[in-house]
């Protein structure tokens, strides 16, 4: 019988075959090995730092820990993407075992070498699990939810139809106060033109994705999602809005908001 939803996984047995899963690609680099970056200690919202909707359904934040996991166990994530190659702690196997959530580790490397950084096809692995509504609700993260981070969200940006520009732009925004130029060059190297074809079959390619008009800050605040789950072709209108809302559309709008809500009222503790 599946654990329930909000219960502990009693086996550590269960967690650590959870944290033993390895990635298919080894990475043998100093870029790893002189990597010293830490998740930043726990800000007291309750939500990891930096922690931003890229869209409905879609989030990027730092590390998770345990001060965090009752904040997200109100998205109801199904997927969690980890940039970081290091092994999960315990506690947060168990939060993504009890959760029922598939958990992806694809080790980013960290760009401080200008002749090391991470291969497209693993880049590519990443994206594709992104550009896949079944997969929703989804976060991914690294240790400080800035520079790999922002970059697999930048190489996202670009498949959807941003110019290197804009992609920059937004990763600059939330690298603050330390972006790195090399970041800014795997950003503008990434080629986006293999995974096209899946982000116009998808929808991901206009509509809320589309490269925000100069001069508006929502970058990271999509409300909404221009998929279909299930062939489904129920509409709502957004009562915010006024715009109309696809079935699953509205329900990752409803949980964004409560999500939201809920944060805003744990800061107030």
């Amino acid at each position: 019988m599946a654990p329930a939803k909000n219960s502990w996984v009693d086996s550590d047995a269960m967690a650590k075959a959870l944290c033993a899963l390895k990635s298919p690609i080894e990475y043998n680099s100093k870029t790893i090995t002189l990597d010293q970056s830490q998740p930043p200690t726990p800000d007291g919202t309750g939500r990891p730092t930096n922690f931003q909707t890229i869209a409905p359904g879609l989030y990027r934040s730092s590390y998770p820990v345990f001060a965090h996991f009752e904040q997200l166990e109100n998205l109801s994530l199904k997927t969690i993407i980890t940039f970081v190659p290091d092994e999960l702690p315990l506690d947060y196997c168990n939060f993504i075992s009890s959760s029922g959530i598939v958990h992806h580790q694809i080790p980013i490397l960290a760009n401080k070498d200008p002749d090391i950084y991470t291969d497209a096809a693993v880049v590519h692995q990443a994206l594709e699990i992104m550009l896949d509504p079944n997969n929703y609700p989804l976060l991914i993260h690294c240790n400080k939810g800035k520079h790999r981070t922002g970059c697999l969200t930048a190489c996202f940006r670009k498949v959807c139809g941003w110019t290197d520009e804009a992609a920059v732009e937004e990763y600059v925004q939330y690298s603050s106060p330390k972006d790195r130029e090399l970041d800014k060059v795997f950003i503008k190297r990434f080629d986006p033109s293999p995974l096209k074809s899946l982000a116009l079959d998808r929808g991901y390619v206009g509509g809320v994705y589309k490269q925000p008009l100069a001069g508006d800050t929502q970058t990271s605040e999509r409300s909404g999602i221009t998929v279909y789950t299930n062939n489904s072709v129920a509409t709502y209108s957004n009562s915010e809005t006024g715009e109309i809302l696809h079935e699953y559309q509205e329900k990752v709008r409803i949980e964004n908001n409560e999500f939201m809500e809920s944060s805003r009222l744990w800061s107030h503790r």
